[in-house]
């Protein structure tokens, strides 16, 4: 809020947002009565005693859905599937790229560890109908790599406790499940009820009519969570120009709870429903610039590449929107960038597909005409990991000043040119 203010943004105030908040206290395992090295907790999988749940250790195909009891008592060990996708693929649903450097192979595959986030949603539900009492979950990366991994975060608490081990851990530990061992796994944890809160602020322009600024303020490292920065540097620029210059207000939305299903979006999208949505003509929510490709070299270690992340802007059926974020990335030379259509089946939403990213629920539940950018770097939900390193911030400068632009540009574009569906849908 401070900051904020600082910047020069009007009417800065905090939104409540309750929700049940589930803290982790500590974690540990042991195999055979020997402690093995963990990479994390899976969040939101439960809790134990604080001296640990002991079971079989027993390895379980995640392809496959154990039937129901067949886990009675058991540590279920298993992949944590990637899901990769070819860049040919992504294209198929894409408006438009820019890749000046040719780096997109359509045959190359973009693979990263939270890729099959869906899967292993699917794949906990399921160990607690087949009875598991715990599980350890095998992140195919060296150990820097799969350190502090934090999915799923949909804020659903499950009843089967977790943890991560890296890829070299996870082969010794399916070798002692084959050989009959047995595993203890501690994760102790509360759950409460909490009140967070959303911060709310406005530039006003000439009209009330508003374009809505969006990131969230909750992540795991800088990266993850520097959209609210880019958005404070934006708002020194555009709380300086003269009013009459921006022919609509700037509303400022900094949400909560990302890494708690969404629910500070979800709660910012239906109070504000009926009150300043329909005053609104268009969103534009800015998430992790300046990302740098960090990946597992053929040595097996991890190491930067030295070429940006792939950089993602999901954007509805509209002309102008599609326009403006073209601009944007080609003037911030941001390369490589897709502009993808929403492809997350959505019902509810305008067109009844939303995307991953923390925009998507003013679409789907907002039903406001917004885009998103985002990268989905390797290290992107991984706590205690530096990324100082890991950042461009020449081109993070640029983004900001190109996506301000944008939001100036968009802001001159006549209101039904924002509210239609105008092109082809999938």
């Amino acid at each position: 809020i401070d900051r904020l203010q600082r910047a020069g943004v009007e009417d800065v105030h905090p939104e409540p947002v309750p929700f049940t908040k589930w803290t982790v206290g500590v974690w540990s395992l042991e195999v055979e009565h020997r402690e093995a090295p963990t990479a994390s907790y899976i969040p939101y999988s439960g809790s134990t005693p604080g001296k640990g749940i002991t079971g079989p250790l027993v390895y379980v195909d995640s392809t496959t859905t154990p039937p129901p009891g067949s886990l009675a008592g058991k540590i279920a060990l298993f992949a944590v599937e990637v899901s990769p996708v070819t860049y040919g693929t992504m294209e198929t649903i894409s408006y438009w790229k820019y890749d000046p450097q040719n780096l997109l192979d359509p045959s190359g595959e973009y693979s990263r560890p939270w890729g099959g986030v869906a899967s292993l949603i699917a794949f906990l539900d399921s160990l607690e109908a087949a009875g598991a009492v715990g599980c350890i979950g095998i992140i195919d990366l060296p150990a820097n790599g799969a350190h502090g991994s934090y999915y799923p975060y949909d804020g659903i608490v499950r009843r089967v406790p977790g943890l991560f081990v890296d890829s070299t851990v996870g082969a010794q530990l399916r070798n002692r499940a084959l050989a009959g061992a047995s595993a203890r796994v501690t994760l102790t944890a509360t759950t409460e009820p909490y009140v967070s809160r959303n911060v709310v602020g406005s530039i006003p322009g000439r009209r009330d009519e508003m374009v809505l600024l969006n990131s969230h303020t909750d992540g795991p490292n800088a990266v993850e969570d520097n959209g609210p920065n880019t958005i404070v540097a934006m708002a020194q620029y555009l709380t300086r120009l003269p009013r009459e210059t921006l022919p609509r207000t700037i509303m400022i939305s900094l949400t909560t709870g990302h890494f708690a299903g969404g629910i500070g979006q979800a709660t910012f999208a239906q109070e504000h429903l009926t009150t300043t949505i329909p005053t609104t003509a268009c969103g534009v929510t800015l998430e992790h610039l300046g990302a740098l490709e960090w990946m597992e070299n053929a040595d097996g270690q991890m190491a930067l590449t030295g070429e940006p992340e792939l950089g993602v802007v999901f954007v509805p059926e509209n002309r102008a929107m599609v326009s403006a974020a073209q601009t944007a990335i080609q003037r911030a030379n941001a390369g490589p960038a897709l502009a993808l259509r929403p492809y997350v089946s959505a019902p509810g939403s305008p067109n009844g597909f939303g995307w991953p990213g923390e925009g998507t629920q003013l679409w789907t539940d907002g039903r406001l005409m917004t885009m998103n950018y985002i990268t989905g770097p390797t290290y992107l939900l991984n706590w205690g990991v530096p990324t100082i390193g890991k950042t461009d911030f020449r081109r993070m400068r640029r983004e900001a000043i190109a996506f301000t632009e944008m939001v100036l540009a968009l802001s001159r574009v006549p209101a039904s040119s924002l509210s239609l569906l105008d092109l082809p849908p999938l």
